[in-house]
């Protein structure tokens, strides 16, 4: 989903290469998985930070502080609601692992606890928006493969539709996920979602992209639920790269402080 996560919904132009359904007898273009491997490999690996805005029909506000770093063997992230005061302090760490399987935790100030997320509980709204928990993750490239499906025109960009295919679809969120990906700039303008039933599910738009400090960074992101009408985005501001972010940001410890 997601060029880095910058807000794993941010940083990594979100859902890019959701766990899909398999399609038999459907091989892989090399092409288009090289296409998906120049979007990840753009990712900055600089420590970021920023602060998120979640807005959305339903009237509802959400106020994060984002903060991302390569730790170790791990892309590292952490977010903290700081906005409403009923879900204030509330924080999701994840850790993406370059070998072994990624984790996820989510802290609830109301349970006094973290908690290791499982398959069910990513498929799960993020904070009552049209994201859900697993959109925040992002699959590894060799996880799925890949074919061009098409060509379209998205906000002046020429860009080429991606599809891809798990290789392992036990723990699918969506049964397949088309990425228009613009291949000059390496930004993934929009991704469609489809249900378990191979019905349009929601689509991910790119709103707004600025170029800061040399990294095209999704600046507003909207996600909408084609079936049920409704959307929400993602805005972000005081987007710094190279900030000052400590390892010790991404331990446990600090996801219950």
């Amino acid at each position: 989903m997601m060029n880095g996560i910058h807000f794993r919904l941010a940083v990594s132009s979100a859902v890019l290469c959701a766990a899909l359904a398999p399609v038999p007898g459907r091989a892989e273009d090399a092409a288009a998985r090289d296409l998906v491997q120049k979007v990840r490999d753009t990712a900055p690996k600089t420590p970021f930070a920023a602060k998120a805005k979640l807005t959305g029909d339903r009237g509802l506000i959400r106020e994060l502080d984002l903060k991302h770093k390569y730790l170790n063997d791990a892309e590292a992230s952490l977010m903290e609601v700081t906005a409403p005061m009923d879900l204030k302090d509330t924080r999701f760490l994840l850790l993406d692992h370059e070998k072994g399987p990624d984790e996820q935790f989510i802290y609830s100030p109301a349970a006094r606890r973290a908690v290791r997320v499982g398959p069910q509980t990513r498929k799960q709204d993020f904070l009552g928006t049209e994201f859900a928990v697993g959109d925040l993750v992002q699959p590894e490239v060799n996880d799925a493969t890949y074919r061009f499906v098409g060509d379209e025109d998205i906000g002046g960009r020429k860009c080429k539709l991606v599809e891809a295919t798990p290789k392992d679809a036990e723990d699918a969120m969506y049964s397949k996920t088309i990425a228009a990906i613009d291949p000059t700039d390496l930004l993934v303008m929009r991704t469609q979602l489809f249900d378990d039933k191979g019905v349009l599910y929601k689509v991910w738009t790119m709103v707004k992209a600025e170029k800061i400090d040399g990294v095209w960074t999704p600046v507003v992101q909207r996600m909408e639920n084609v079936q049920d009408k409704h959307w929400s985005e993602i805005e972000l501001s005081e987007v710094k790269y190279n900030a000052d972010v400590p390892d010790d940001t991404f331990s446990r410890q600090n996801l219950i402080k």
